[in-house]
């Protein structure tokens, strides 16, 4: 074995196989010959693990040791092989609270335009107020969620998030912001150390998965 690694114990490599179904784990390949990868290189990890580890062929398996397929599609693939495992589980929670974050950013704008409509509607205004509420929920669900499987960084960076929401909806609500007497830049200037926030807590989740920053782009593609 190369860098005196240890052989897979046979019960692990049998739980990876099954899992897989015998097949490679990517579906538009499905080829027998099987070989066991890590997802995180060993080098870097120094550990057999179910969670790091996919069945591939030695077709597929080279081509992501060269490369051509990235380790954030890799992590995809065990993801949908079902178990998914830890990796897979972080980042799906991660791309969720992204998604339920920028609705709750999406209802305190709406808050606002409601108050500050030509004929401000009372029946509006409520509606949007608890359309705002309901998203606050579903940001305190989704960073419980993540916090559950995360490290103490990102427990740390969404509780930050989550009380700098908390305090810019509440602001909205009682018609303190948008603060008009601000110049632009103050007003973007509030705005960040809530960027640095979610730069930080990217980057923390990067370091969970074994990913480079730049290895797991900002925003999901659509």
């Amino acid at each position: 074995m190369p860098d005196n690694r240890p052989a897979v114990p046979r019960q692990l490599a049998r739980d990876l196989l099954v899992e897989a179904g015998h097949r490679c784990a990517i579906p538009t390949c499905s080829a027998t010959i099987l070989e066991l990868a890590h997802i995180i290189p060993w080098a870097k990890t120094r550990a057999h693990d179910f969670d790091n580890m996919i069945a591939l062929c030695p077709n597929c398996h080279t081509r992501f040791d060269k490369g051509e397929i990235d380790r954030l599609s890799m992590l995809h693939y065990k993801a949908n092989l079902g178990s998914g495992g830890a990796r897979a589980r972080i980042l799906g929670a991660y791309r969720t609270l992204q998604e339920i974050l920028d609705h709750w950013s999406e209802s305190i704008a709406n808050l606002v335009r409601a108050h500050v409509a030509s004929f401000p509607d009372i029946g509006s205004i409520l509606h949007a107020r608890n359309a705002c509420e309901r998203e606050a929920c579903r940001a305190h669900a989704g960073i419980a969620d993540l916090q559950s499987i995360g490290d103490g960084t990102i427990e740390l960076l969404t509780d930050f998030i989550y009380d700098w929401f908390a305090r810019w909806a509440s602001r909205a609500i009682d018609m303190k912001w948008p603060d008009y007497s601000q110049s632009r830049e103050e007003r973007a200037s509030e705005f960040r150390p809530l960027d640095e926030a979610f730069l930080e807590l990217h980057s923390a989740i990067a370091d969970v998965l074994g990913l480079e920053f730049d290895e797991l782009p900002l925003r999901e593609a659509y």
